[in-house]
């Protein structure tokens, strides 16, 4: 039975209104048109969060800071910065999309603090079901087709007999898509596993473990099935961290960063069993290896290669080092429609100083201390993951990944305890007080990029149902986010 108290959690109510959304873009075929449908299904119950937030407030709301200045001082810094960049480079409404969609997240997760920190343990457990469900899903589809011989993550459609198209559903437009969900998602077991150890969970435990278990099977064999090399190292590095926390913390902590180690390694091992018979283990016998080997030796020769892409960028970046060339811009003799490094992209569309004011926003999820890293099951292995994954792909473009993130950001925010006052005061200079911005500033910044991104829509030259004709590359369309 559900407890009353948590049926006002609106992450819950988010949460099942970007499942439902992803079970609705299955029935989608066309690839433009589940790409628009895809934005869709991140921005509608973005705009739900919003509105919730104009609900009646305390007066704490108006005068009270909710962050530390540094996040204030970064997002008003990185916003500046992108609007000079945006409409200095060769797409500037385009750019301005960005820049709105940018705030939207980004001053909607200081709001969404107060949700997680009431209705955290039931955020965490509703998070968990929805990583079983997409996961799931992914998976069984991923099964099913490859079963009857056909290609996973494509659009295989035909005639039926009533002259009408159907086809093969699928979730996500690509491997590369499909691969950011299990990089996010599939941590979820651990807080889920701490509430099962401590005996938090009381109630239908005989559910709640399966739940536990199925989610890192599932992850590692959509990374596994759909050779997923950087999610692979995302999540091999996460559980290096859970391995060391466990190795040096004691008591309950030791047992639960052990606990899950082991889950991610006999989820590994099943599901490497699993490519082994349903393909003949092509993940690691037929060139994890060999696939990264080729990128380090040949990648700055080879075009279309992530460190000659890289190259391309950064050699871009040099025209405009300060604030960037925009942030959709692509240079001349772009191979890849993004550098798949979020450091590269940062520093190609809004130079060094949109970087730096990144690295301030990157700051509030990360706790200070190690204490304090080893004290939060949710935080520690998803940080590792997005660090070494953000290396090698763009989850911050796409659609779904950006949903989700959007729910366990501000979980990484409620769990990083502010510093006490003498502790943050040498790091937190008078200046900055003002910048220490009170709820409704980031609610007044969320509607202004919801502003920003409809202006785009509305000019002939922004953002468009499908890709605009400014991003694409010769002659292929770029499903960036707008």
């Amino acid at each position: 039975m559900i407890d009353r108290r948590n049926l006002g959690n609106p992450l819950r109510w988010y949460l099942a209104a970007v499942l439902l959304g992803m079970v609705l873009n299955l029935l989608v075929g066309d690839q433009v048109l589940k790409f628009h449908y895809s934005r869709l299904v991140q921005l509608l119950p973005a705009l739900g969060l919003l509105a919730w937030c104009f609900r009646p407030q305390p007066p704490a709301f108006f005068r009270e800071p909710v962050i530390s200045g540094w996040y204030g001082l970064g997002l008003v810094g990185f916003a500046l910065t992108a609007l000079v960049g945006g409409f200095l480079g060769p797409i500037p409404w385009i750019s301005l999309a960005f820049l709105g969609l940018a705030l939207l997240q980004f001053g909607l997760l200081p709001l969404l603090r107060p949700a997680w920190q009431r209705h955290g343990p039931d955020t965490l457990r509703v998070l968990a079901l929805f990583a079983l469900a997409v996961l799931g899903i992914d998976v069984g589809i991923w099964l099913a087709v490859t079963i009857q011989g056909q290609t996973p993550y494509a659009y295989t459609y035909w005639l039926t007999p009533q002259s009408s198209l159907d086809h093969v559903p699928y979730l996500h437009l690509n491997v590369r898509w499909a691969n950011q969900l299990p990089v996010l998602l599939i941590w979820s077991f651990v807080p889920l596993l701490q509430q099962l150890q401590q005996g938090e969970i009381r109630r239908l435990r005989w559910f709640w473990w399966p739940v536990c278990a199925a989610i890192p099977l599932l992850g590692m064999a959509q990374i596994l099935f759909s050779n997923g090399d950087g999610a692979f190292l995302a999540a091999a590095a996460a559980t290096a961290l859970m391995a060391l926390l466990g190795w040096r913390g004691d008591g309950a902590q030791r047992r639960l960063w052990w606990s899950a180690t082991v889950a991610m390694l006999a989820a590994v091992l099943v599901a490497g069993f699993g490519d082994w018979l349903l393909d003949g283990s092509r993940f690691f016998v037929g060139g994890l290896v060999e696939r990264n080997v080729s990128e380090l030796s040949e990648g700055l020769e080879r075009e279309g290669m992530r460190l000659g892409v890289w190259r391309q960028h950064l050699r871009a970046a040099l025209g405009s080092p300060l604030w960037g060339g925009g942030i959709q811009a692509l240079p001349p003799e772009r191979t890849l429609c993004t550098p798949h490094n979020l450091w590269v992209g940062l520093l190609h569309w809004t130079g060094l100083l949109g970087t730096g004011c990144a690295l301030l926003l990157a700051g509030a999820f990360v706790p200070r201390r190690w204490s304090q890293l080893a004290r939060l099951s949710r935080a520690a292995p998803l940080l590792a993951a997005l660090f070494v994954y953000q290396l090698v792909d763009d989850i911050w473009l796409r659609p779904f990944a950006l949903a989700v993130l959007l729910v366990v950001l501000p979980g990484l925010l409620a769990g990083v305890p502010e510093p006490p006052p003498q502790t943050s005061q040498p790091l937190q200079p008078g200046w900055l007080k003002r910048l220490a911005f009170p709820a409704v500033t980031y609610r007044f910044l969320t509607l202004l990029g919801v502003l920003l991104v409809v202006v785009s829509f509305v000019l002939p030259e922004g953002v468009q149902i499908g890709p605009s004709p400014l991003v694409q590359q010769r002659g292929a369309e770029c499903l960036l986010f707008f």
